[in-house]
């Protein structure tokens, strides 16, 4: 892993005529972590610099705070929303047109079973889906024998599905069904999911005195499967309408944070902007010093941004070195001749 120190060499090797610095991505702390110094002062980059950190802005806005409790879940099935199926008499397994991971439509053909009763043919059982679901379980092959009751596949309907997290006890109070919740799987860290608190369990648990909460989540693409683990913010209330910049936006350690401001004249010159931050909530922080509404922040490679060397100002026009001969003074008239 490199030091900042590193990229702080790179940049300035790659720097370009008329101090404007070329950089590459790349780092290894986090902000507010010790390492070389950063650097203060405007930089400007050029346009392959800005491609190589991946810069990414965004204004400061009048946003109204949310506070939020965050906790951790996990992805469940919603139990009204899964199908046993399962034989109502023995035999075995003649036709078996589905496997795990298969989606199928209600009314779909699912498997056929032959009956050990005696018969010409022997009498045989059709399966079909009774909901459009995904294929869960499927512990069977075609061949096998089955018996009266056994479970022969489970259906599953993933498009909504619940997150199940524990509160502690201190935290039950702000909970109430109805409420927001913003969702991040560990699988998708980009991606954000939102539900709505659905419901608790009866009862704490009397071990880690937690009460268990149940967020259902809409999975229209699929993207989150049982037993993945994420993280819940349940909005439990608002705060007033105040000036904002997403997190990432904010480098530094407290009292001595600060953030890069994209220049409104000329879009690659970025300067280093201290500021008083106040409270927050899991996406935005309030700027109570140092950013107006409307300013453009750097979101994205704004770590690196701290270790390029600031542009130097521009030199002055040279002064004319020639100086101006005055004209030979006359000689002054005494009225005599001479």
């Amino acid at each position: 892993m490199k030091s900042p120190l590193f990229f702080f060499a790179a940049l300035t090797a790659l720097s370009v005529p008329a101090a404007r610095v070329s950089a590459h991505e790349g780092h290894n702390k986090a902000p507010g972590e010790s390492g070389a110094g950063p650097l203060t002062g405007p930089v400007t980059l050029t346009a392959t610099a800005e491609k190589n950190l991946g810069l990414k802005t965004e204004a400061a806005e009048l946003r109204t705070l949310e506070k939020t409790v965050a906790i951790l879940g996990n992805v469940e099935l919603d139990p009204s929303r899964v199908a046993a199926i399962a034989s109502r008499i023995s035999g075995r397994i003649t036709r078996l047109t589905v496997k795990e991971g298969d989606r199928v439509a209600e009314g779909d053909f699912l498997l056929e079973v032959e009956s050990r009763q005696i018969g010409d043919p022997p009498p045989k059982l059709q399966f079909k889906s009774p909901i459009a679901a995904t294929v869960y379980e499927q512990p069977i092959f075609t061949g096998d024998s089955v018996e009266p009751n056994a479970r022969l596949l489970t259906l599953a309907d993933l498009s909504e599905l619940y997150l199940v997290g524990r509160l502690y006890e201190g935290q039950a109070a702000q909970v109430k069904k109805g409420q927001t919740v913003r969702i991040r799987a560990e699988a998708y860290p980009e991606d954000q999911f939102t539900g709505t608190v659905e419901g608790y369990t009866p009862r704490l648990d009397p071990e880690t005195r937690t009460l268990g909460v149940r967020v259902r989540v809409a999975n229209p693409d699929q993207k989150l499967l049982p037993n993945m683990r994420a993280t819940l913010q349940i909005v439990t209330a608002q705060a007033d309408t105040v000036i904002t910049v997403p997190l990432s936006a904010v480098l530094g350690e407290s009292g001595n944070l600060f953030v890069f401001v994209q220049d409104d004249k000329d879009p690659h010159t970025f300067t280093r902007t201290p500021v008083v931050v106040g409270q927050r909530d899991d996406r935005y922080a309030e700027v109570i010093e140092g950013v107006l509404p409307g300013a453009n922040v750097v979101t994205v490679g704004n770590y690196q941004l701290q270790y390029v060397a600031p542009t130097p100002p521009k030199e002055a026009p040279a002064a004319a070195t020639a100086a101006t001969k005055a004209p030979a003074a006359k000689p002054a008239d005494d009225g005599h001749k001479h």
